[in-house]
């Protein structure tokens, strides 16, 4: 990975954000006031670059989203971070929200879901937490400069990747910066 990624503001503040969840669904989250700060600076750092601005303004066009920059913040709030319940957790908040679910990725019944972000998937890999089993072809054509289907294994509590769940099917998008992301996922989840 290029070193210039780790200096940029937003991968520092999204790679605080990698190690606030639990990775098994049915598991509790709890935000401590810590966390809760640094994803309020994430949702800084997003909403004044360039790529959320984009998305702002055609989601406001569409009057799917407010204009006004504090309540656009607070709205992205409710879509990434807000807990809801996957699984069955138990207790009055949830097991899970977008950001977790979509970045991070989660462990269901032995198998991966979500995990479609390629700095967690680095992340993990150097880790020696998850496991690269394969690129997956077939009929339609990829476009390997930036975006690729892949098959792994994760395993969050050992060393070893390949005892872990498995995402057999999952996509990607390559070298695309946290706040790309986040504009253009925000603009599926609205559709």
């Amino acid at each position: 990975i290029n070193a210039e990624y780790g200096e940029r503001e937003s991968y520092k503040r999204f790679y605080d954000l990698l190690d606030n969840y639990e990775s098994a669904v049915g598991v509790e989250e709890v935000m401590t006031k810590h966390e809760i700060i640094e994803m309020k600076k994430f949702i800084d750092v997003v909403v004044g670059s360039r790529p959320m601005q984009i998305a702002q303004e055609y989601l406001v066009g569409k009057g799917w989203a407010p204009a006004d920059e504090e309540e656009f913040k607070d709205w992205l709030w409710d879509v990434w971070f807000t807990l809801y319940k996957r699984g069955r957790a138990r207790g009055r908040s949830g097991d899970s929200s977008g950001f977790e679910h979509v970045f991070v990725g989660e462990i269901r019944n032995g198998s991966v879901i979500g995990f479609h972000n390629w700095i967690q998937f680095y992340r993990l890999e150097k880790m020696g937490k998850v496991d690269y089993r394969g690129f997956i072809g077939g009929k339609r054509t990829q476009d390997t400069d930036f975006m690729i289907t892949i098959q792994f294994s994760w395993d969050e509590d050992l060393e070893d990747a390949d005892d872990g769940a498995v995402k057999y099917v999952g996509g990607t998008l390559l070298g695309t910066s946290p706040e790309f992301e986040m504009a253009l996922y925000t603009i599926a989840w609205v559709y």
